[in-house]
């Protein structure tokens, strides 16, 4: 009898302990999600696989297990390699934010990001991307996540997927001066992957980039 009162006045407390568990790891994934999203224009660049290889810049898998600017072979810049020690949210919020303020003289060309709600999302991407994933955490990982489209393409369904997907290789303000029919925005992707080096996209995704630039962008 006293074991099963001791259950039940517990079960309230573990009942609850169970559901704030659960909501913290479904707002983690959500914003893990938001980062591969966002991490797009990462990708233009970096493999992310374990069995990544640097190409125009180091693999991003198993950045918490190794030091700054130390993947073997890679040629980094003076002004990265002088950071000592390992990469944790506070440096990568920091790098991300300007790489050119947090590395001066960086071969990096990308100018960063702006809204550190989509740098905490692409930061616990990131931390997602090693075998054993870090608490890498920012004070803005509750905040919204601004699309870098924002204020540039049109409003729409897909339109964070396609200034995701765009902004790795040029401005935007190229993609909205365009006025191409499906076909020619399909071969356009297809040129980018062929002779500018941009990852294929996933059959859906690829779909969804078509159908926002045809549909805002199209003749």
């Amino acid at each position: 009898m006293h074991g099963f009162n001791i259950i039940e006045r517990f079960n309230p407390l573990s009942l609850s302990l169970l559901f704030i568990f659960s909501t913290a790891l479904f707002a983690n994934e959500e914003l893990i999600a938001s980062g591969e999203q966002q991490a797009l224009v990462c990708k233009a660049c970096h493999q992310v696989g374990p069995d990544g290889v640097a190409v125009v810049g180091p693999p991003l898998w198993g950045l918490a297990d190794r030091n700054i600017a130390s993947f073997e072979g890679f040629n980094y810049s003076g002004g990265l390699i002088k950071h000592q020690g390992q990469w944790d949210a506070e440096k990568l919020d920091a790098f991300l934010q300007s790489p050119a303020t947090f590395a001066p003289g960086t071969n990096m060309v990308f100018p960063g990001v702006e809204d550190p709600g989509a740098r905490a999302a692409i930061i616990a991407w990131l931390a997602s991307k090693n075998p054993n994933p870090p608490l890498w955490t920012t004070a803005a990982a509750g905040a919204p996540v601004k699309s870098v489209g924002d204020g540039i393409l049109k409003p729409g369904e897909n339109m964070a997927l396609v200034a995701a997907v765009c902004s790795a290789c040029h401005s935007l303000h190229l993609v909205v001066q365009q006025g191409l029919s499906k076909d020619s925005w399909d071969e356009t992707l297809e040129w980018m992957v062929d002779e500018q080096g941009m990852d294929e996209l996933d059959p859906d995704d690829h779909e969804a980039v078509l159908v926002y630039l045809s549909t805002y962008y199209g003749l």
